[in-house]
């Protein structure tokens, strides 16, 4: 294991999506159809932060390209918003904030020099 600064930014974004994926699950809310369905959402997201986790850029671009379009189609939604939407914007919104961070674009994208190769 390596000691870069970007694994707690990375672990601190992987609670976010969980966070996000808890309010998701709020009763009322119409973004779950069926119990398969989340857990296949799920089982991506796990598989995202674990190849982060290895310092992989593409993990790094979905993670970012999903969090970061559900942020700007809220923002494009205009209103009004209810509060699960503006708790999910905001934590997507974090989650990309932490993931542009330069130690985790160092870690990602290969630039790391406490990163170490497989």
């Amino acid at each position: 294991m390596t000691n870069s600064p970007a694994r707690p930014l990375i672990l601190t974004s992987g609670v976010l999506m969980v966070l996000f994926d808890l309010v998701v699950l709020l009763p009322g809310n119409p973004d779950v159809s069926s119990a398969g369905g989340f857990a296949f959402v799920v089982a991506v997201q796990a598989l995202i932060i674990w190849r982060l986790w290895l310092g992989s850029a593409l993990a790094w671009f979905f993670w970012v390209f999903f969090s970061g379009s559900y942020t700007v189609s809220l923002i494009l939604l205009g209103g009004p918003w209810e509060t699960t939407l503006v708790v999910t914007g905001v934590l997507t919104a974090a989650q990309v904030a932490l993931l542009c961070t330069p130690p985790v674009l160092a870690y990602a994208w290969g630039r790391d020099t406490t990163f170490a190769s497989h």
